[in-house]
């Protein structure tokens, strides 16, 4: 049993808020077998002409076995500026992957999830679907498959969303979304990788409902065990609710130190 835990991560947020929790980018690659636990825990707060306070946390659990492959990832975040709350959110994500054939080409995906989030009014979200997820790369020769330095997925799938919202009067929505993604990670040496990852989720009943993320990522190692990690996230919800705007942009900067 392999144990990693993330034991220190300090953040510098702009302002997001997201609907739809993007959970490509924790993938786990399959090479490494077996049980992993890992716990990301942030602080941050400033005070004089700019007061803010935040804390985050990040628990995941992953088992990898030879053909299945089950992750677990448990997040909450709470931040308030000049004593007003800015963020109060966390959701419950749990994931189940089965390889078929050989060669790690072709995977079905199952899923589950719960999620809330205050500053979009989002009293509770529920998910519940499934699909299939493709590694081109796994039939290249194996020549390029030997340097493990490229991975690229495509997924696609169908979930059912339930949703509850803190509107006056409540507002509920239910939903089957068709899940696209494209995710592209590339080790670009033994110290630093860079992770792409697209999602589009439209009602197939209704194109015009739709939700769009993408995020683009840089991890580097400074040290053995210190990390620093740099993220670009875009979100658009066509139609939000309660008057929110349907455009969000991240830029996060993390030190990540791991045990």
């Amino acid at each position: 049993m392999k144990y990693s835990f993330l034991f220190f991560t300090f953040f510098i947020i702009v302002p997001f808020t997201q609907a739809q929790v993007n959970t490509e980018r924790y993938y786990q690659d399959y090479q490494t077998k077996g049980y992993m636990f890992s716990n990301a825990f942030g602080f941050n707060f400033a005070s004089g002409n700019t007061q803010y306070f935040e804390l985050s946390n990040t628990f995941r659990g992953d088992y990898n076995g030879e053909r299945e492959d089950y992750m677990l990832i448990a997040e909450y975040t709470y931040k308030t500026s000049k004593g007003v709350k800015a963020a109060n959110k966390g959701f419950l994500h749990l994931r189940s992957f089965q390889q078929i054939g050989y060669q790690h080409f072709f995977q079905t995906e199952e899923y589950t999830q719960l999620e809330f989030n205050e500053f979009l009014l989002l009293r509770s979200r529920f998910l519940l679907g499934g699909g299939f997820r493709f590694d081109p790369v796994a039939l290249a020769d194996s020549a390029i498959r030997s340097k493990n330095t490229l991975k690229a997925f495509v997924g696609t799938g169908l979930f059912y969303e339930f949703e509850r919202y803190s509107t006056d009067p409540v507002e509920t929505y239910h939903h089957l979304r068709w899940s696209s993604y494209l995710s592209l990670v590339w080790a670009v040496n033994p110290h630093t990788g860079i992770n792409l990852v697209n999602y589009i989720q439209p009602v197939p009943s209704d194109f015009s409902n739709f939700r769009y993320y993408s995020t683009l990522s840089l991890s580097t190692m400074l040290t053995g065990k210190l990390y620093y990690d740099l993220a670009f996230n875009f979100y658009n919800r066509s139609k939000p609710v309660g008057g929110k705007k349907s455009i969000d942009l991240e830029a996060r900067n993390t030190f990540r130190y791991k045990f």
